[in-house]
């Protein structure tokens, strides 16, 4: 419509510059009519991106505190749907070639979507163009595994990229426009952001636990030792020797060494913890050497297996 009017203005523009005076009157008329028109269009205009600014921070703030996977997905597909204006959303994982529905939404309280079933990744789908690509991907042929989901009319996808890797699709079930294309695709930018953090959190919890559980058991261990050569059990308070062991487990360590251990429990590569820790793999590698020397292992293999059999 906008482009309709810009062609009219100039052509109307193109016709005063020879019309006579009793013709330029009415194209003076027909001029400023199509300058309203044009101006009200713009006015409307930036108000929906305005309105969408909002509708893209409202949801960008729904997800700060989502404390695991399952529930940032949810909410997820509630922004969606939300910020597209959308009844229907559907949220699925990547596992290879397969797109795995995990969770859904719909509008219609009285309404909950049956989850449709895992389907393949098929050459030259708008899921295939989505995943090559990494932008929003408008059909208008819902594929027969998400029909019943999504509906008949047509459906927007994009993927949800997660460390430099598609890890997951948003089906939603509209055919989106400019605008609530962006915005969509700006907030799976930051979706992928928050599956990241959560993801992180979640592996430090869980080295946190191996290094407390491992404490744990090399304190057992010394105070059994200590009551043995006293021949007494005369130990120190409750919870004392679990701090202690832990102190003295990572007291050799520096801070950044200490993540370094933590990832090397979980078996990752060089490679994976330089790029968890933002460092290069040759300072990856200095830091495993001088953690060996401290804890006295001869390689990466017998401290695991040192903590694992102190944890048995």
């Amino acid at each position: 419509m906008a482009d309709e009017l810009d062609l009219a203005i100039s052509d109307t523009l193109t016709e005063m510059r020879t019309a006579t005076s009793a013709h330029s009157v009415e194209l003076g008329r027909r001029l400023v009519d199509l300058l309203d028109r044009r101006n009200a269009i713009a006015a409307t205009r930036t108000a929906e991106i305005g309105a969408i600014a909002r509708g893209i921070d409202r949801a960008v703030h729904a997800l700060d505190d989502a404390a695991s996977s399952a529930e940032l997905m949810r909410r997820a597909c509630e922004r969606v749907a939300e910020l597209c204006c959308a009844d229907k959303v559907v949220l699925s994982r990547l596992d290879g070639d397969r797109i795995v529905p995990v969770t859904s939404f719909s509008a219609d309280p009285d309404t909950a979507l049956a989850l449709p079933s895992e389907f393949a990744v098929v050459e030259g789908s708008p899921e295939a163009r989505a995943l090559e690509t990494n932008t929003v991907t408008v059909d208008s042929h819902v594929p027969a595994e998400l029909r019943e989901a999504l509906g008949a009319n047509g459906f927007t996808i994009v993927p949800v990229v997660v460390a430099g890797t598609a890890a997951a699709l948003v089906h939603v079930g509209a055919s989106l426009d400019g605008s609530r294309r962006h915005a969509l695709g700006a907030f799976a930018a930051v979706l992928g952001g928050c599956f990241e953090r959560v993801g992180l959190e979640s592996r430090r919890d869980r080295q946190d636990v191996l290094l407390r559980e491992s404490a744990q058991r090399w304190s057992s261990d010394t105070a059994f030792d200590a009551v043995t050569a006293r021949g007494s059990a005369d130990l120190t308070p409750a919870g004392a020797e679990h701090d202690d062991a832990e102190r003295r487990l990572l007291d050799p360590l520096t801070e950044r060494e200490a993540d370094v251990v933590r990832l090397i429990l979980t078996g990752a590569s060089n490679s994976t913890i330089a790029a968890e820790l933002v460092i290069t793999v040759d300072t990856v590698k200095s830091h495993v050497k001088r953690i060996l020397r401290k804890l006295g292992a001869t390689n990466r293999a017998e401290l695991i297996a040192k903590y694992q059999s102190s944890t048995r």
